[in-house]
């Protein structure tokens, strides 16, 4: 139960709820601190909770501004309430890495403050006075980091509501400058077209009309000069039509309409004075209104960096970028000045449609560059930069529920469609099948070890002889799990949906001290710097070893970390018949997922069985030996790294792959989904060999000939080609070739032999596959 102080203890969330009905919940104060209005109440918090387990100490730990120099911020205490006898100086300030605090003297135990997985804050807990101070309970802890979090939630939602409004406001200032501009660029243009249809060409007719008067004249008196102004008169009207033609094509050239952006310039740019050079494309067509104003900005910036005359060519690189279509035109000798005042009123037409235009010289002697951007989309906004108003989460952001549904790509992984299933909310999130695919994408092999004698191995295996051993106190129910970790701590994971609701973490010294606070959790996991449980998560289950507990590892649910890879069975005696039903059921072709490695862990002394040490081998994939001293579990750890820790990437490919099928099966996946579900598995050619090797490594299928070669061929050996083959590593590419030839040969024959089975059979073809692939990639 919890300590009290003779006050009115009251839980976080009955905390929130008093606070939430006396209107005593302030919105932040703004973006500029994200805590803002909510200090107060997280103070409170942190009270409560301190008076609850009696500490001197409690604090809410955030990562601060990243420094100068550094890749990752530095986390600090954002929110502190100590009490009046508390040892100033006691924890570190700040910390690089918050797990180091369970290393501070006093440190009772940390929460973390988590939003969709990602780690935004930490609870500590701290006991100056006391540095084995034990935790009672763990769930008030827990439930106040959720409280924690939910504040953090808010105020993170008002500060981006803050962001976003002030976005929009920018937008709807920049929405009234872009109608004016566009009222602007409609006058303008409007004059230019009624001066080039209606003004223009009236003064051209008028001086026509003149000159007929004169023709007129001319003939009727039989001057000479009638020819001439008869001429005269035909070009003035070629030149009239002509220049309205112009006009017209202007807006809308036939070429442009036809042929693009790029051909269209080319053409009117062919009449400037000076040369043009042309480079790179704009990629697909695009709407006359994007068209045009690419091709009438184009035109104007090349006909204003060629007024200036002289020799120097004028280059435009034409080209696409994130969704933004561009124009680069320069030339060297311009002046940047000129060439602005000239583009004036283009850079405004470009403007109402949603692009830029700016013009730049490097320096003195540099080319004047013309720089054109118009997006694809029109109405569409320019991105602009982050600006988190939130401390940012120390682990990769989730997708909101909202978020747009990614696209499948196209012979996609299975670890990539596992992930676009979860952040895309296409199955439920709750299918336990994806909580383990999840979860085994850490790159920690799950490994559970049974037994009798399996507290004194995982002893052996966990502490080495340099430090003390650790032992589970006396009575706990729950799996305790054992992996590596540079700082040691002990993290107590509740049930899903139970209180404390969150993984609380305790000094790894005050072990023998929270029997308490291990009650109603789910797992207790034990972490420390030994390298020997790199890769690896040892279970350590206290269940009865016998079929129903083989038949509850094979299930998805069955138990928290879901079906293990591997099985470690720790005998001290004689396999007992529960212990052989045990193996037989683990080894069985039902059950989720795959069948795990099965190996034997036999006592120092210990016979194999009663009778005939070929049975137990016959039902485990190893059998190997260990003794209760140190360095006693060698020979464990040699073939957990062999059968496990070795292929860990693949391990964890096939889970995700397994998740898949699952889902698939259950109905629980579209059809698109389904179909890039179908083609990973058809592409996932390392785990059907992995599959293989395992089945024949624990001899769940045997064939005829060739047994070991096909290990060998499977990677048992070595992963590269020439180990897969057998040869040396200085083989060449040809005789790499002809090992690889006579392999297919041997195992297509094998593949068609009536005695192989229709087990062997399929083992066979796969080994073909294996084959043409070393056929096909080559030397590695």
């Amino acid at each position: 139960m919890p300590r009290t102080t003779g006050r009115e203890v009251v839980g976080p969330f009955t905390a929130l709820v008093r606070l939430a009905s006396s209107d005593a919940l302030p919105a932040p104060a703004g973006p500029q601190d994200p805590l803002g209005g909510y200090r107060p109440i997280l103070r409170t918090l942190l009270r409560e909770l301190a008076r609850t387990h009696a500490v001197r100490y409690a604090a809410l730990w955030l990562p601060a501004g990243t420094a100068p120099g550094t890749s990752t911020p530095p986390w600090t205490p954002a929110i502190t309430w100590r009490s009046r006898r508390w040892a100033q100086g006691a924890l570190p300030n700040p910390v690089a890495d918050p797990d180091l605090l369970l290393d501070a003297a006093g440190v009772v135990a940390t929460a973390d403050v988590t939003d969709g997985g990602a780690r935004y804050g930490v609870l500590v807990l701290a006991h100056p006075e006391n540095p084995r101070y034990p935790l009672a309970v763990a769930a008030p802890l827990g439930e106040t980091a959720v409280c924690v979090g939910l504040l953090l939630r808010q105020a993170h939602h008002h500060a981006a509501c803050t962001t976003v409004r002030a976005r929009v406001d920018r937008a709807v200032q920049r929405v009234s400058a872009t109608q004016l501009e566009l009222l602007t660029v409609q006058a303008v243009e409007r004059d230019r077209l009624a001066t080039a249809v209606t003004a223009t060409p009236g003064r051209q007719l008028r001086a026509i009309l003149d000159r007929a008067a004169d023709l007129e004249r001319a003939l009727r008196t039989g001057s000479p000069q009638a020819t001439a102004i008869a001429g005269g008169i035909r070009a003035g009207l070629g030149e009239m039509i002509e220049q309205f033609r112009s006009v017209v094509r202007g807006v809308y050239p036939q070429v442009l309409r036809s042929t693009g952006v790029r051909a269209a310039l080319e053409e009117v740019t062919a009449a400037l004075p000076v040369p043009v050079v042309f480079g790179g494309e704009l990629g697909r067509r695009q709407g006359w209104e994007v068209e045009s104003g690419l091709y009438q900005a184009g035109a104007s910036a090349a006909a204003a960096l060629g007024a200036s005359g002289g020799e120097q060519p004028v280059h435009l690189e034409l080209g696409r970028s994130a969704g933004v279509l561009t124009i680069r035109a320069q030339r060297a000798g311009a002046e940047p000045n000129r060439v602005a005042a000239a583009l004036r009123d283009d850079s405004r037409r470009l403007a109402a449609l949603g692009g830029r235009l700016r013009v730049e010289r490097a320096g003195r002697g540099t080319a004047t560059v013309v720089d054109i951007l118009l997006p694809e989309r029109l109405g569409g906004d320019w991105p602009e930069p982050a600006r988190p108003a939130a401390p940012e989460p120390a682990g990769p952001q989730p997708r909101g529920a909202n978020a747009a549904a990614p696209e499948l790509p196209v012979g996609a992984s299975a670890r990539r469609l596992l992930t676009l299933l979860v952040t895309g909310r296409e199955a439920p999130a709750d299918s336990p099948p994806l909580r383990v695919a999840v979860d085994r994408q850490d790159a920690q092999a799950r490994v559970v070890v049974v037994g009798a004698s399996a507290p004194e191995l995982l002893s052996v295996l966990y502490g080495p002889a340099s430090t003390a051993r650790w032992e589970p106190p006396v009575g706990v129910v729950p799996p305790t799990g054992y992996q590596y970790q540079p700082y040691p701590r002990v993290t107590l994971d509740p049930a899903r949906g139970a209180p404390p609701w969150r993984p609380v973490r305790l000094p790894g010294r005050s072990g023998a001290a929270w029997l308490g606070a291990a009650a109603g959790v789910d797992r207790i996991l034990v972490e420390g710097p030994v390298d020997a449980l790199r890769g690896l998560r040892l279970l350590h289950h206290r269940d009865r070893v016998d079929a129903d507990l083989a038949a509850r590892l094979r299930r998805w649910s069955g138990t928290a970390d879901g079906p293990p890879d591997a099985v470690v069975l720790v005998l001290s005696r004689p396999a007992s018949a529960a212990e052989s039903e045990f193996l037989t059921a683990l080894r069985s072709p039902g059950g989720d997922g795959f069948s795990p490695v099965a190996i034997c862990a036999l006592e120092e002394g210990t016979a194999a069985t009663a009778g005939s040490p070929q049975r137990l081998g016959s039902m485990c994939d190893a059998i190997v030996d260990w003794r209760a001293a140190p360095g006693g579990g060698i020979a464990v750890e040699v073939a957990l790294r062999t059968w496990v820790r070795a292929r860990a990437g693949v391990v964890a490919a096939r889970w995700a792959l397994r998740a898949l099928v699952a889902c698939l099966a259950a109905g629980q996946l579209d059809d698109r989904f389904g179909r890039a579900v179908e083609a990973a598995v058809a592409g996932a050619h390392e785990v059907a060999e992995l599959d293989l090797l395992q089945a024949l490594q624990g001899r769940r299928i045997r064939l005829p000939r060739g047994h070991d070669e096909a290990l060998r061929l499977l990677g048992a050996y070595g992963p590269d080609s020439r180990s897969r083959l057998g040869l040396a590593g200085d083989a060449g590419a040809g005789q790499l070739t002809q090992a690889a030839s006579r392999a297919l040969v041997f195992w297509r024959n094998q593949s068609m032999a009536p005695d192989s089975g229709p087990a062997g059979r399929s083992a066979c073809a796969l080994l073909v596959r294996a084959c043409e692939r070393l056929l096909t990639d080559g030397v590695e």
